[in-house]
C-alpha cells in the first residue's frame, strides 16, 4: 500500500513537492483552486516552453574534397515573428544547390515546442578554408563555421568512379548554320548502388535551339568489366548562328548508397562533365544569296487535290494541298510555298500548318499549306510550278524540290443556269387570232382563274402543313441536328495538332459517322492505297491509349496529314454500297 503525505503537496504551476515553513503541521484546507487559477496555470504550462527561444547552425561535415557537398542546417526554436533568413552571403564561397524551410509543432516532455529549420545543399566554389558566417534570428546569432576543402585523392577519384561518373557527347563537331546535331548526357552508376538527386536541366542557348528527344531512356551498359544502369537524356540543338557554339559542363549534385561487405556506405557527390565546342559555318559560297538557308538531310515536297482527280468547274471550288517535309531542322525553318496567280483562277488560301516529329535522332519538320481554288472561265486553266531550294547535307550540293505545273480543263457549273442564248424562247403568238375577232378576255380569263385556284390551294395545303408540324413539335422533343462533316473533321485536326491521342480518337469516330460510315469498317472500305496509309495511323493512335508499356508520346501530325489530304473518306465507299458483289468472284 502506498502512503501519501499530507504534509506534501505538489504545486500545481511547477510540479515541485512544497512543505509549510517551519514544518510544523498546518491547519487542512481545501484541494480545489478557483476555476480562475486553473486557467493561469494551463496557460503557463503551454506558453512556458515556446518562451524559450534556441538558434543553431550546423553541417554535415567540415572536411570535404572540391567533388563534394555540405549540408547546412540553421534550427530556431521559438516563436518567429520576424523576416525569414537569406543566405546571399553564402554566394561568395559556395554555389547554394538547394534551399528549403520547414516547420514543426514537436512535444517534448508533453509540451509542444515550435521549431523552424533552413535546410541548404551548399557545393564550394574552390578549396581551401571556406567560411560560413553566423545567422541571426530573433536577437540570437550563431557562431561561424569553417569548411576545409581539399582536393581529391587519387583513391577516392577511383573509387566514386566505381561507383557513379557521367559523360557527354556531340553527335558532331563541326555542322552548318541551323543543321541539327544530336547531344547527349549520360549518367552512369554501379547496379549495386542507389543513385539519389536530380539529373541536369536542359541545356539553353541565346544563339541556338534546343529539342528534347524524348524522355530519359534506360539501358544497361558494360564498361571496364563492370555492369552500370545509364540515364541518358538527347537533345536536338539547331544553331542560328555562325562561330563557335560552346556547351557548358554537365553537372550532377546527389547521392549514392553502395552496400559493401555488409555495411552501408553512403557518400553525398558532385559529378561535372567536360565542356563541349561546336563550329557552326556559315552558308556556303555556292549557295544563292537571295534565297531562304533551308540545310536537311532529305526534302520532299508534295501535292494533293480534293476531290482526287482534280475537277475544275466554274464557280466551284477545288481544294489543293501543298505538303513539304523534311528531315534534320526546325518546322520554323521551313519557307512558305506560294501557289502563284493565274488568270482567270482566284486562289484562297488557308493557314499554314506546322510541325515536328522525331524519328530516330532526326527532328521531321513538316509544313502543310491549303488553298481553294475557284475558276471564273470555262477554259483551260495553268497552274503553275512550285519549288523550294534546299541543301543536301549529305552531299554538300544545292537541290531543288519541284512540283510540276498542271492544265487543268475548266466545265461549266453546275450550280448556275445557262447562258441567255442557251434559253429556248416561246414562240410569238400568231397575229391571225386577232384577225379572227375572238375576245381577248374570254381567251385569257379560265387560265387566270385556274392560277388563282391552285395558288389558294397551295396555301391552305402549306396552312395545314405547318398546323401539323407544329402540333408533332409540342408532343416530340426536338432533336440536336447532327454536326457538319466539316466541323468534325476540324476537330479532329485540332486533336492532331495537340497530339492529344483520346480526344483525336473521339473526333476520328464523330468525323466518320458524319459522313456516313463508322470506323469499324472505315479500312474494309477504303481502296488499297489510302488504307495501307491509314491502318499504320490507327495502329500508332490504338497503342498510344491502350498499351500500358507506351511513353505516351504520340504525335498527330501523320494523322493530320492524311486527314488533310483525304477530306471524304467514306464517298467512295457510299457510292460502291449499293453494287451488288459478283456472282463468281475472281482473285
Amino acid at each position: 500500500m502506498v502512503r501519501h503525505d499530507r504534509q506534501s503537496r505538489s504545486c500545481l504551476i511547477c510540479g515541485r513537492a512544497c512543505r509549510p515553513q517551519g514544518g510544523a503541521p498546518t491547519r487542512r484546507r481545501s484541494r480545489l483552486l478557483p476555476p480562475g487559477s486553473v486557467v493561469l496555470a494551463l496557460l503557463c504550462l503551454l506558453l512556458a516552453p515556446l518562451a524559450r527561444a534556441d538558434l543553431e547552425a550546423s553541417v554535415d561535415r567540415q572536411l570535404i574534397d572540391e567533388n563534394d557537398v555540405i549540408v547546412l542546417e540553421v534550427r530556431y526554436s521559438g516563436q518567429l515573428r520576424g523576416a525569414d533568413l537569406r543566405f546571399e552571403r553564402l554566394e561568395q564561397d559556395f554555389v547554394i544547390l538547394n534551399q528549403q524551410r520547414g516547420h514543426q509543432l514537436r512535444l517534448a516532455e508533453g509540451r509542444p515546442h515550435a521549431v523552424t529549420s533552413w535546410t541548404v545543399t551548399l557545393q564550394p566554389r574552390r578549396r581551401g578554408a571556406l567560411s560560413i558566417p553566423g545567422f541571426s534570428v530573433e536577437g540570437q546569432t550563431t557562431d561561424p563555421i569553417t569548411i576545409t576543402v581539399t582536393e581529391p585523392t587519387p583513391e577516392a577519384r577511383r573509387e566514386l568512379a566505381e561507383w557513379v561518373f557521367m559523360e557527354s557527347d556531340a553527335s558532331s563537331d563541326s555542322v552548318w548554320v541551323q543543321e541539327q546535331f544530336i547531344y547527349r548526357v549520360r549518367l552512369f552508376y554501379s547496379e549495386e548502388a542507389v543513385l539519389f538527386g536530380e539529373l541536369p536541366p536542359m541545356p539553353r542557348f541565346e544563339e541556338a535551339v534546343v529539342e528534347p528527344m524524348g524522355g530519359p531512356s534506360n539501358r544497361i551498359e558494360e564498361r571496364n568489366g563492370r555492369r552500370y544502369q545509364v540515364i541518358e537524356r538527347r537533345y536536338a540543338i539547331i544553331p542560328q548562328r555562325s562561330g563557335e557554339l560552346r556547351i557548358a559542363p554537365e553537372t550532377f549534385v546527389g547521392a549514392v548508397r553502395v552496400t559493401q561487405q555488409g555495411a552501408v556506405r553512403r557518400r553525398n557527390l558532385r559529378l561535372a562533365t567536360d565542356g563541349i565546342t561546336v563550329e557552326v559555318r556559315p552558308q556556303p559560297p555556292a549557295w544563292p544569296a537571295d534565297t531562304p538557308w533551308l540545310p536537311a538531310r532529305d526534302l520532299e515536297l508534295t501535292e494533293s487535290f480534293d476531290p482526287n482527280p482534280p475537277r475544275l468547274r466554274q464557280g466551284e471550288p477545288l481544294s489543293r494541298t501543298l505538303m513539304l517535309q523534311a528531315r534534320g531542322l526546325a518546322a520554323s525553318a521551313l519557307p512558305e510555298m506560294p501557289f502563284g496567280e493565274t488568270p482567270g483562277l482566284r486562289v484562297y488560301p488557308e493557314p499554314a500548318i506546322l510541325d515536328e516529329d522525331r524519328q530516330g535522332d532526326r527532328l521531321v519538320a513538316t509544313r502543310i499549306q491549303s488553298a481553294s481554288l475557284i475558276a471564273q472561265v470555262v477554259d483551260f486553266i495553268e497552274l503553275p510550278q512550285v519549288s523550294v531550294l534546299w541543301w543536301d547535307l549529305d552531299r554538300d550540293e544545292v537541290r531543288r524540290a519541284v512540283v510540276p505545273g498542271r492544265r487543268l480543263p475548266v466545265a461549266p457549273s453546275t450550280l448556275q443556269p445557262p447562258p441567255p442564248d442557251q434559253v429556248t424562247r416561246e414562240p410569238a403568238a400568231p397575229a391571225a387570232a386577232e384577225e379572227q375577232g375572238t375576245p381577248i378576255g374570254e381567251v385569257r380569263s379560265f387560265p387566270l382563274l385556274a392560277l388563282i385556284a391552285i395558288l389558294l390551294w397551295i396555301g391552305t395545303a402549306a396552312l395545314w402543313l405547318l398546323h401539323t408540324l407544329g402540333r408533332h413539335r409540342q408532343t416530340r422533343p426536338t432533336m440536336p441536328a447532327p454536326p457538319a462533316p466539316e466541323q468534325e473533321r476540324q476537330r479532329l485536326l485540332r486533336a492532331c495538332r495537340a497530339d492529344d491521342p483520346g480526344a483525336a480518337r473521339n473526333a476520328l469516330d464523330r468525323w466518320i459517322r458524319s459522313e456516313g460510315g463508322s470506323c469499324e469498317t472505315l479500312l474494309d472500305a477504303l481502296p488499297r492505297d489510302r488504307r495501307t496509309e491509314l491502318a499504320p495511323l490507327l495502329a500508332e493512335l490504338d497503342r498510344a491509349l491502350y498499351a500500358p508499356e507506351h511513353d505516351n508520346g504520340w504525335r498527330g501530325s501523320a494523322l493530320a496529314a492524311w486527314v488533310q489530304r483525304n477530306r471524304h473518306p467514306t464517298r467512295r465507299t457510299r457510292s460502291a454500297s449499293h453494287v451488288l458483289p459478283p456472282l463468281y468472284a475472281t482473285d
